[in-house]
């Protein structure tokens, strides 16, 4: 193999594949990428088993080639050289040599034939929608996702189509759920169950980019594909709760209140809160403020007197300020609703003027 290439397109490359790339004991392969000179481009393979990408570059070929280099120094490698825009690359010896106009690097290789091929995926589920229409919904729910993997199918963002011309991306960690519906025309297809893991790489890879992203997949795997890159991920194999079920159809109170003055009361009550992130929240319909309170044995207390439009009954609950926290960046409107379904009974979050999003929050027993 000799080639020569861009700099910037190989560093951006690699950087993606050497976030994929694992160190394995009994694979060591895994840490390294596949380099593959083929025709006009280069095209950069890594995996960890459970995920993969595939990212093709423009490339000058002069010679053919296949090799492996351990991901990790070469990411390295190309952070730190400077000075060129171009890179030569050549097999010498199964070695990698790298150079550029001012240095020349021997990167200790491996065989390509060692290393494992990534899974063709054959199915007719296939669509495309707009990538920040698919960022967005995985951001503006997956910090609901439990960390746990004791319960996989939770630990996963749970994203459905049906007849509504809905797309629905929900997670829960079973103290809090989030659930985000996109207006777009989909086919319907059966619910998949992207692990939170796959779903922080899918966000890192493709946030920013521009246009559409086509999203394939069957009961095991998904592949995204962008440009010239390729994305693939094992699914979870799971049930995902009927949370429809849990998800209150009567409230006693409802508070109107701005989101902007909410968050920075909010910022400050965490000041105060105690070890478990108890906020106290109290309903007045005989005024016009909704007051939260949290105290600190060690670092004191505050109490919040916030202007709100609210109707019906008068209502003390506590819950965790960071569940509450979480999800007032990602409501696109000016003023949200507090719905309170009772004491001791989960809270309703979603935006005044945004009826796509809703997050629901289990009180604290305290």
């Amino acid at each position: 193999m000799k080639i020569l290439c861009f700099k910037k397109d190989l560093k951006e490359a690699v950087f993606i594949c050497e976030r994929i790339s694992s160190k394995n004991l009994n694979l060591p392969i895994l840490g390294n990428i596949l380099l593959d000179a083929e025709g006009k481009d280069l095209k950069l393979t890594s995996t960890n088993l459970e995920l993969g990408a595939e990212i093709i570059i423009p490339a000058k070929i002069e010679n053919k080639g296949k090799i492996t280099i351990p991901s990790g120094i070469f990411n390295s490698f190309l952070s730190n050289i400077s000075g060129s825009d171009q890179i030569n690359l050549e097999i010498q010896n199964n070695n990698l040599i790298i150079s550029t106009n001012n240095n020349s690097t021997l990167i200790k290789s491996q065989p390509a034939d060692d290393f494992p091929s990534l899974p063709k995926l054959k199915t007719d589920n296939k669509f495309s929608l707009p990538i920040n229409d698919f960022i967005s919904g995985l951001k503006t729910v997956f910090y609901s996702c439990a960390t746990s993997a004791i319960k996989p199918e939770i630990s996963s963002v749970y994203l459905y189509s049906n007849k509504t011309d809905m797309l629905t991306f929900t997670a829960t960690d079973s103290f809090r759920l989030a659930e985000k519906k996109i207006n777009y025309f989909f086919p319907e297809f059966g619910p998949i169950l992207i692990p939170f893991k796959t779903v922080v790489e899918i966000i890192r890879i493709f946030e920013g980019k521009e246009g559409k992203i086509d999203i394939l997949f069957n009961k095991n795997q998904i592949n995204l594909k962008k440009d010239n890159i390729v994305f693939i991920s094992r699914l979870t194999d799971g049930v995902f709760p009927d949370y429809n079920q849990i998800i209150p159809k009567k409230f006693i109170a409802d508070v109107i209140i701005d989101k902007e003055v909410f968050t920075d009361s909010l910022k400050i009550s965490g000041l105060f809160s105690g070890k478990l992130n108890e906020l106290n929240m109290a309903v007045n319909s005989e005024d016009n403020f909704f007051t939260i309170k949290t105290s600190n044995s060690e670092s004191g207390e505050n109490i919040a007197k916030i202007p709100a439009k609210i109707t019906g009954e008068n209502v003390k609950i506590t819950f965790n300020y960071k569940y509450i926290y979480d999800c007032l960046p990602h409501i696109n409107s000016k003023e949200i609703i507090l719905r309170f379904s009772g004491d001791s009974k989960p809270l309703l979050i979603t935006g005044a003027q945004d009826n796509l999003f809703q997050y629901l929050v289990m009180p604290m027993s305290v």
